[in-house]
């Protein structure tokens, strides 16, 4: 996908991207785009690249070769941080919550991380004997509180009501999976990432993340998800890539993925046909609506690497 190429008003677009780990191809040449007001899936295996994408996109990896762009920007060479700022947010697959603060308070460090601390009025609170006149009035529009019920009202966003005083080591899985998501929200993103954010969520959970989900689409935000649940990945995608050994093998609506013949080889629990060169491997995935099936893969192995726990996914 050539600059020239862009999808007008997409929010991000991924142009040839490629990755190498020595000799080994996590990512070859993969494009995609993701337009505001949709939800779109990235599938495939356990070490088919996905995390390693989602590093390059975010900017906790270099690609050797390609391009992404948020909107007309080209941040590929750019800081996390910077493309934080221009309102990208993400999640880990492992959870990233600070244990020792309370759900709020880990809300709160997603507000604050806008704030630009280099201005003269946030640094002039931090002048030692600087005081402020007694005739100025309070200045409401620093760092210095950030206002509780902003926190507690993106946690009622996610489904979190009265849990703000909890602190997120004492909290389960799911719940823990939605202060992190309340916390993301806290930057206002327009491009929100999501690393299987339906693990350890039960089946009620993830109905309300799907329908959560939705709404953040329904009001203008791009949302790129990647997912093993397949069941919610249908129900509410408007658009999916599948990713298979680092390449795009398919790409389409739920309904084209679900009848597509190689994403059904690779992924959705087909069998490869009986012509196959050799006997390929029998891996377990998730298939929709039948919980975890076999499937096959050929022999042939990559590495996806990433900062979420180590492991290849």
């Amino acid at each position: 996908m050539p600059q020239g190429d862009r999808p007008d008003g997409a929010v991000l677009t991924v142009s040839e991207v490629a990755v190498r780990f020595g000799g080994v191809a996590a990512l070859s040449d993969v494009s995609l785009s993701v337009q505001p007001g949709t939800v779109t899936g990235l599938i495939g295996p356990n070490g088919a690249g996905k995390t390693t994408l989602f590093n390059v996109i975010s900017g906790l990896q270099t690609p050797g070769r390609g391009r992404v762009f948020l909107y007309d920007t080209d941040v590929t060479a750019m800081k996390p941080h910077r493309r934080a700022r221009l309102g990208l947010a993400r999640t880990f697959q492992r959870l990233e919550l600070f244990g020792s603060l309370t759900a709020a308070e880990n809300v709160q460090v997603g507000l604050e991380s806008g704030v630009q601390w280099w201005r003269p009025r946030h640094l002039a609170r931090r002048i030692p004997g600087r005081r402020r006149s007694a005739d100025s009035p309070p200045d409401r529009s620093g760092p210095a509180r950030v206002d509780a019920a902003t926190c507690n009202r993106l946690l009622e966003e996610v489904g979190l009501v009265g849990v703000g005083a909890r602190h997120s080591s004492s909290m389960s899985t799911g719940l823990a999976r939605m202060v992190e998501l309340a916390r993301a929200l806290a930057i206002g993103p327009t491009l929100l990432l999501l690393d299987e954010p339906g693990s350890g969520l039960d089946d009620a959970e993830s109905t309300v993340l799907g329908d959560l989900l939705s709404k953040l689409a329904a009001a203008g935000m791009a949302v790129l998800l990647v997912e093993h649940d397949m069941e919610l990945v249908m129900r509410i995608c408007d658009r999916i890539y599948v990713l298979d050994f680092g390449d795009i093998i398919a790409s389409g609506t739920p309904d084209e993925i679900r009848t597509n013949p190689m994403v059904q080889a690779a992924y959705l629990g087909e069998a490869v046909p009986d012509s196959a060169a050799s006997p390929p491997a029998a891996v377990q995935v998730p298939v929709a609506g039948t919980g975890t099936a076999t499937t096959t893969a050929t022999a042939t192995t990559t590495t996806d690497t990433g900062t979420d726990d180590g492991a290849a996914r």
